[in-house]
Formats: C-alpha cells, structure tokens, sequence
C-alpha cells in the first residue's frame, strides 16, 4: 500500500508538472500556473530548511519540533508577504496552515519512525537468536 501511495504521488507530480509546462508553453504562465509554482518553491525552500535542521541542528525533539515550527512559519510569512498571499492584517493565518501541515507531516513521520524502530528491534532479535543458537552448539 505504501508503495501505491508512493507511487501516485509522483505520478501526480510528474502529471502536473507536464500539464502546467504545456501550459506554460501553449499560454505563457498564468495566475493559476503562478501559484503552483511557488507553491513548489516554498516546498522546496522548506524541505531544504528542514534538512539544515535535521543535519546540523542538535535538540532535544520538543524543542526542535518547535524550533522547526517557529522557524518554518517565519519563513512562510516572508515568503507570503513576497508572494502577496499575507497581509499585515491576516500573517497569523501562517501559523494555522504550517501547524496544520506540520501536524500531518510529523504524523506521517511518526508511523515511519515507529516501523523502523519495529524493524531494527525485530532484526536485533533475530541475531541475538542466532548468537545464541551458535553458541549453544
């Protein structure tokens, strides 16, 4: 199942990424194609911030879940206001969809962690089964 999800998702990305190039072709880029594409650069931006993080940043995980938080609503506040999507009146709207996409991201990231973990301890059983096997021989 994971590995259907997996591949629809690219396959939706790659489908709309060709439509919008044909658009883009055909019609020049639109207000709609606009949004999309910095959509996809926002994404970007922020998976890259994400990464620095994970790589270089060491905290606990509260506090880098909120580190995270704060620092990735920065960064989609500037780029609204660039963008024109955030007003002065209405920046805190930020806040509400980063937690909300947070939140599923992080969920999603929980399962994967929780199988991994599932995994690494299944595999440790089975050597230490192994070990002891051989070593009663």
């Amino acid at each position: 199942m994971k590995k259907i999800l997996k591949d629809t998702c690219i396959l939706a990305a790659l489908m709309i990424l060709s439509v919008f190039a044909v658009s883009v072709i055909w019609s020049g880029i639109t207000e709609e194609i606009g949004l999309v594409l910095k959509l996809f650069l926002l994404a970007f931006i922020l998976s890259v911030t994400n990464y620095f993080f994970d790589e270089y940043i060491y905290l606990s995980i509260v506090m880098s879940y909120i580190v995270k938080y704060l620092a990735i609503t920065g960064i989609v506040m500037l780029f609204g206001f660039i963008a024109g999507w955030f007003y002065p009146s209405n920046f805190w709207m930020a806040f509400i969809y980063v937690g909300i996409v947070l939140v599923l991201a992080y969920s999603i990231d929980s399962f994967r962690v929780k199988k991994d973990i599932a995994y690494i301890n299944n595999r440790i059983a089975d050597r230490a089964s192994k070990n002891e096997v051989t070593e009663n021989q």
